[in-house]
């Protein structure tokens, strides 16, 4: 696959993974709606690596794809905090945002550490 292929199936990845933070705001759909978290989080797993391994980035990682996925992982733990109450659901959603923006500009702009 192309790597403009890998880029479009992280990028729906991503919208499944907010799909699923959308869904922690609605108390009757939120355990559907963290299927598309998990869904989303695996599809942007994947296409990440197969994206950098086509743009040869995989042999030495730079720093801002390892800050990447433990941005990655935080998305993912992020909906145990509202499932246990440790934070408000809107706060994760607020949190997510943040989080997802910050991934947004270390994939676009790759800066150097």
């Amino acid at each position: 696959m192309s790597v403009q292929t890998y880029h479009i199936l992280h990028l729906v990845g991503l919208i499944c993974v907010f799909i699923g933070f959308g869904g922690l705001l609605s108390s009757e759909g939120a355990k559907k709606a963290m299927k598309w978290h998990g869904i989303g989080l695996v599809i942007s797993l994947v296409s990440g690596f197969g994206m950098l391994a086509k743009m040869g980035i995989m042999g030495a990682m730079p720093v801002w794809v390892w800050i990447k996925i433990a941005l990655w992982l935080v998305l993912g733990f992020l909906p145990v905090l509202a499932k246990r109450r440790a934070l408000a659901a809107p706060v994760v959603v607020l949190i997510a945002v943040i989080i997802g923006a910050a991934l947004a500009c270390l994939g676009y702009l790759k800066p150097v550490f």
